[in-house]
């Protein structure tokens, strides 16, 4: 099957931006950081990049650091401040306590004891998240195990619980309820499982429990005050697609979506408003219910035996009729395949197609072969591919999740936001220090500025948690066997952050 981007090969964006190096030592374990500058403004222009990565270049296959990687110590310091004077980030600490076991004042609030913090998450292990979402678990795991081998935060392990939801919903919210009520758990760490989470969204504001480092990039957790994401949202990947496909030429567009879960139903309206934006009128077919297939505007179920139908129809009009100039897709892997395995394409989209952030797994390139070279895919996140790999943040982060598995999918982007999301926990635990509470978490995350060395720098504070709001974009190459990514874009800004929202979300 020939696609139709073949017809003409997209060029890459324009880079310009700035790499900045910082140094950032913290006792007990020394981390050198890569800190990305971000953007002055949400123009939509690049705003980093890294050095070696300035011009495109085909990068192979990556299950492993490279032999340039560097050998770096991995992760953030475990007992920042023990025994001595306790970084705080003007946060007042109690006196008489100090940041070592037996010292650290005990049972400071819900889930702590002396000698644990009580840690729980929903993740999923099964049906149609698991094929992008399972690994997050490993990231979680190797970042916990890190950190408890090192003796811990301020002679206190971390205690994680995980639990399969299945991404569904009902069940998601009933174990949050569970680890709130039952198991009394202090909080709750990166949550892979969005539906769930999102199903939750009020009552983990009525019961003030910190949500850290999800990565589940549904619009809600940038607006809840008890939640700190480390991701690009969907809408946000969304407008920097829509924006950057318009930069290159295209005028026409259509879009492929999940019109079950909610980043499908998110992300395909801000597409449309976007497209509409800049062009001045919606994607042909646009639904404002977001649940069915008309013309280029085609909303899908996941699970389906056959997508035949919904392919013709969809072929029919944006590759016949209308001659679409870029098509997206906004699918899980498996159901990307599924249908991408049933279109048969007549037409030519000249500039080019594109896949959001699920799509960016190995397996998924090599499973979708011929009929997904030259796609685009894009990230919130530096994956460690080519010269990326000699940054100290992107070796921590290989060297991290190969302590936990050798065969972990490290290009996949929720593993990195798993990693990214239980970094950012360990770093504000640290930053608190020994008197540990809920309230002195949520004001030490909301003054602070977290460099993780995969994406520009994040920043919180009270009311406004869109912290990653930029993404960069990665090329398929694929002739007789998936030969790995082309870089083809740094990051970019979101020019429309927290626009674009669908009404109920």
């Amino acid at each position: 099957m020939k696609l139709p981007w073949r017809g003409r090969r997209p060029q890459p964006a324009a880079e310009s931006a700035i790499a900045t190096l910082a140094v950032v030592v913290g006792v007990g374990v020394l981390l050198s950081i890569l800190t990305i500058v971000p953007a002055s403004s949400n123009s939509g222009e690049p705003i980093a990049s890294q050095p070696g990565v300035n011009g495109p270049g085909v990068i192979g296959p990556s299950n492993a650091p490279g032999k340039g990687a560097a050998k770096t110590a991995t992760g953030i310091g475990a007992n920042a401040g023990a025994g001595g004077k306790q970084n705080t980030g003007g946060v007042a600490q109690v006196p008489g306590l100090a940041c070592a076991s037996g010292k650290n004042g005990g049972s400071t609030d819900v889930g702590v004891s002396g000698s644990s913090i009580k840690l729980a998450a929903t993740v999923v292990d099964d049906g149609p998240g698991a094929s992008f979402l399972a690994p997050v678990r490993i990231a979680m795991t190797a970042v916990k195990d890190q950190i408890n081998h090192a003796g811990g935060i301020c002679g206190r392990t971390l205690d994680l619980e995980l639990r399969n939801d299945s991404w569904q919903a009902n069940t998601g919210c009933q174990f949050i309820k569970n680890f709130v009520q039952g198991d009394r758990v202090f909080a709750l760490a990166v949550v892979p499982s969005s539906e769930g989470l999102r199903a939750c969204d009020g009552y983990i504001q009525q019961q003030g429990v910190p949500v850290v480092g999800s990565d589940g990039m549904l619009i809600h957790q940038y607006r809840n005050p008890w939640i700190w994401p480390v991701a690009t949202s969907t809408i946000s990947t969304m407008h920097v697609m829509a924006k950057n496909a318009y930069q290159r030429g295209a005028r026409t567009f259509g879009l492929v979506f999940d019109a079950k879960y909610h980043f499908g139903v998110e992300g395909a309206y801000a597409f449309d408003k976007a497209v509409k934006r800049l062009t001045g009128k919606d994607i042909a077919g646009f639904d404002p219910s977001l649940k069915s297939c008309r013309q280029d505007f085609c909303g899908i179920q996941p699970g389906q035996a056959s997508y035949a139908p919904e392919a013709n129809s969809f072929d029919s009009s944006c590759y016949g009729a209308h001659g679409c100039d870029y098509v997206s897709y906004l699918l899980e892997p498996d159901t990307a395949l599924s249908f991408i395995g049933a279109e048969h394409h007549t037409g030519s989209a000249q500039d080019g197609y594109g896949g959001a952030q699920p799509l960016f797994t190995r397996p998924f390139a090599e499973a979708c072969g011929q009929a997904c070279d030259q796609m685009w895919i894009w990230t919130g996140y530096t994956p460690p591919l080519g010269s990326y790999l000699g940054s100290a943040g992107v070796s921590s982060y290989v060297n991290t999740i190969r302590q936990e598995s050798s065969s972990a999918d490290v290009d996949n982007q929720f593993l990195e936001g798993g990693y990214v999301g239980m970094q950012l926990l360990v770093k504000a635990l640290q930053t608190v220090g020994p008197d540990v509470t809920r309230a002195r978490l949520k004001a030490t995350l909301d003054s602070m500025t977290f460099t993780s060395g995969l994406s520009p720098s994040l920043q919180w504070r009270p009311g406004q948690h869109f912290a990653n709001t930029a993404a960069m974009a990665w090329e398929i190459e694929y002739s007789t066997s998936f030969s790995g990514w082309r870089n083809q874009s740094g990051f970019l800004a979101d020019p429309w952050v927290g626009q674009d929202i669908p009404s109920g979300e």
